[in-house]
């Protein structure tokens, strides 16, 4: 009879190191990929909210060009699929002390941490 390999024994030490390495360098690709959407702020292509996430930048700067203020919001809140990208959120944000026809917010930047001093006046609409 053939051996079952034992479930509930741990990953070794080789194992270990190997899954940390592939984590590292999936951190490191993926922090590459935010660097340089957030040098370009390109409107044709952004990182998606996992990629933001495992490079460790789940800040996303929003500016509100209708009232000239900006807020970082936590990306890791959202219910949306990993997959979606970080820029179709800009559609579900809306600006509260801007009238109804403000418009449409900036997307200005993925950051690792949160400004400390920012206005908080861009909320996040509900998703439906």
């Amino acid at each position: 009879m053939p051996e079952q390999p034992d479930r509930n024994r741990g990953l070794s030490a080789a194992e270990l190191m190997q899954k940390r390495a592939a984590e590292g360098a999936a951190r490191k690709e993926a922090l590459q990929v935010v660097e340089r959407w957030n040098a370009e702020r390109s409107p044709l292509w952004s990182p998606t909210i996992r990629c933001a996430v495992v490079a460790g930048t789940p800040w996303l700067d929003v500016y509100c060009p209708g009232c000239r203020t900006s807020r970082a919001i936590d990306i890791r809140t959202f219910d949306l699929h990993p997959l979606a990208s970080v820029g179709s959120l800009v559609l579900g944000f809306r600006c509260s002390w801007c009238p109804g026809s403000a418009p449409m917010p900036v997307l200005t930047g993925l950051h690792a941490a949160p400004p400390a001093a920012r206005c908080s006046k861009i909320m996040p609409m509900e998703f439906l």
